[in-house]
């Protein structure tokens, strides 16, 4: 019975160190069964990450020009969906584009879809009450295009100056003539061709659609006293592009030359109001408008006259002029002997 007991207890012994042993492989972090240990968990698969990608809003047909963000839409959809090459992630990279097919609502706006619009999709739309704008060239040079500081999308004002003429008949004498036996005096006249001038702003508020200069040429040497390309529009000025002052012909000041053209808005009014001051040779300059200016201003131009009666322009009183006599104009007078020099 002894020995049967102990076997006994010594069994029980192992049972309770396995048991021990068992429970000790379990809490372990690696830990498994028996066999092999435990089976890893699997891993959940990776999310691809969200990105920004533009879509139109509402339908957009042929050949619209998206002006703003208000036909464009931005959602996120996964990156294996975004084609960097075709599709868009930012409303800005679409603004100014012209859509060459449409687009149904809720549709990605892809690139082969765009391209640049041309001068006649940036032509404003109609005001009211008012045709819409039409693109006119027009020639400016450093004094007559503000300085070259112009750029596309300002508002300047035209203002031309014409010189009018205008021939004057002034009395100069009177003579008695026999006309049909009889003494009639007949006053003497003579004719005199005067050139006046006249200014006033022809048009108002004309937007800059686009500044086109000509290209440079680097090999290409000017002539001495060769000036820019002349035209009615635009005032004189010499090699260098300075103004040239008619009572000196000097050149002061630092100007830089050249002559480009503006693309103006303007109406079929405005654009015959140019017309005939260029074909008058009026002299034409523009005047660039601060931004938001929308005013428009009545002017009543400006002559002499107006000057006068509406500005009070003073006169200069007339002095008598000096009278010659025949004795001093036609009598040469006797040379004069320089005084001898006094020696102190």
């Amino acid at each position: 019975m002894r020995r049967g007991g102990i076997i006994i207890l010594l069994i029980g012994l192992i049972l309770l160190v396995g048991a021990a042993a068992l429970f000790f492989l379990l809490q372990q972090p690696g830990g498994g069964g028996l066999i092999g240990g435990a089976q890893p968990t699997p891993a959940l698969p990776t999310e691809a990450p969200e990105v920004e990608i533009v879509r139109a809003r509402v339908d957009i047909p042929a050949n619209t020009l998206i002006a703003d963000t208000t036909l464009l839409d931005v959602i996120t959809i996964p990156q294996t969906e975004f084609d960097p090459d075709q599709n868009f992630s930012r409303t800005g990279e679409i603004v100014g584009k012209l859509t060459t097919r449409p687009f149904r609502a809720n549709e990605f706006i892809v690139k082969a879809g765009l391209t640049e619009p041309g001068l006649s999709q940036q032509i404003p739309t109609a005001e009211p009450d008012r045709a819409r704008d039409k693109a006119y060239p027009f020639i400016v040079n450093n004094l007559s295009g503000v300085a070259d500081r112009i750029v596309p999308g300002d508002f300047v004002d035209v203002v031309a100056t014409f010189s009018v003429p205008r021939r004057e008949s002034y009395p100069t004498g009177r003579r008695i003539e026999e006309q049909g036996g009889a003494q009639v005096p007949v006053t003497e006249r003579s004719l005199n061709d005067l050139t006046l001038n006249s200014t006033k702003t022809i048009v108002q508020r004309a937007q800059v659609l686009q500044i086109v200069r000509p290209p440079v040429a680097t090999d290409a040497t000017p002539e001495p006293g060769a000036g820019p390309e002349s035209s009615g529009s635009l005032p004189q000025v010499d090699a260098s592009g300075q103004p040239i002052d008619p009572a000196s012909g000097q050149a002061p000041g630092t100007i830089t030359a050249g002559a480009w053209t503006l693309l103006l808005a303007l109406n079929d009014q405005e654009v015959e109001l140019m017309e005939f001051a260029l074909a008058s040779n009026a002299r034409m300059v523009l005047v660039l408008r601060g931004a938001g200016d929308e005013a428009f201003e009545p002017t009543i131009g400006a002559t002499l006259d107006l000057l006068i009666s509406e500005f009070g322009l003073p006169l200069p009183y007339a002095l008598p002029p000096q009278v010659v006599s025949e004795d001093t104009a036609f009598t040469p007078e006797p040379t004069r002997t320089p005084a001898p020099t006094r020696v102190p």
